[in-house]
């Protein structure tokens, strides 16, 4: 949370034309003051924001973590850069140095989240199942990297290029582990890898697109004993989808 306090301090201030109260914005690495000053007067009061030095992050740091939340609200079209800036403690004027426009924060933000994803979630050893666990475990801890990924099928219209590059690369290695798990003998050979990959994340993210829960979205999370369940549900389901057949074992 954000402290603020209340200062007494001098400083010359000129009273505008009409002699209402003036706000001036002073900007210092990792704060933020805002200054009410009375007309004419050489005695301001700063509101002072130090939310942000936030573990010692810098601005841009700031402004990235500020717009992951924003964006996966509220969507390309439905965020604003006010709110992410005043999130990040950092003004408009220090977002537009990093960014030239929303656009481009958004895809910031969306390549940054789909890294993450393809770092987290990775097939290894051949254990299929336990793969579709750990994609089940990243949707839950990250369900903001999903609800981005929907967005920016719905507002960017193709213009995420770079992000789904990333993306595309991550499939494309958990294809090549899939097949070495199909020559393995781990993995029913008659899947065609890049169907079975399609399956899979559709199963390990059933509870995210489940419609019930999106219509419950914003009520009350599902306990642990709840998230324990449907974890062991979706490995199980991947276990029989992926089971070698009767046919190729003999």
């Amino acid at each position: 949370m954000a402290s603020s306090n209340h200062f007494r301090g001098w400083g010359a201030v000129a009273a505008d034309a009409g002699g209402a109260e003036l706000d001036w914005f002073v900007l210092i690495p990792g704060i933020t003051m805002t200054l009410s000053c009375k007309p004419n007067e050489l005695v301001c009061f700063v509101n002072y924001s130090e939310n942000m030095a936030r573990d010692g992050a810098d601005p841009q740091t700031r402004i990235l973590e500020a717009a992951r939340t924003e964006f996966a609200a509220y969507g390309l079209a439905g965020a604003r850069i006010d709110r992410i800036a005043k999130s990040a403690a950092a003004s408009k004027e220090r977002l537009y140095a990093y960014y030239s426009d929303k656009q481009q924060l958004f895809l910031e933000v969306l390549e940054l989240n789909l890294r993450e994803f393809a770092s987290d979630a990775v097939l290894t050893d051949n254990d299929v199942p336990a793969f579709a666990g750990a994609l089940f475990d990243h949707g839950m801890l990250h369900g903001d990297h999903l609800r981005m990924i929907d967005w920016a099928r719905l507002e960017t219209d193709g213009t995420w290029l770079p992000a789904l590059e990333v993306m595309l690369g991550y499939r494309d290695e958990q294809v090549r582990r899939i097949r070495l798990a199909q020559t393995a003998g781990r993995v029913d050979a008659s899947w065609q890898p890049v169907q079975l990959m399609t399956l899979i994340f559709g199963i390990a993210s059933a509870w995210v697109h489940e419609p019930g829960a999106v219509l419950a979205h914003g009520g009350p999370p599902p306990d642990v004993t709840a998230i324990a369940v449907r974890r062991a549900n979706v490995v199980r389901a991947v276990e029989r989808l992926i089971a070698p057949s009767v046919a190729a074992q003999n």
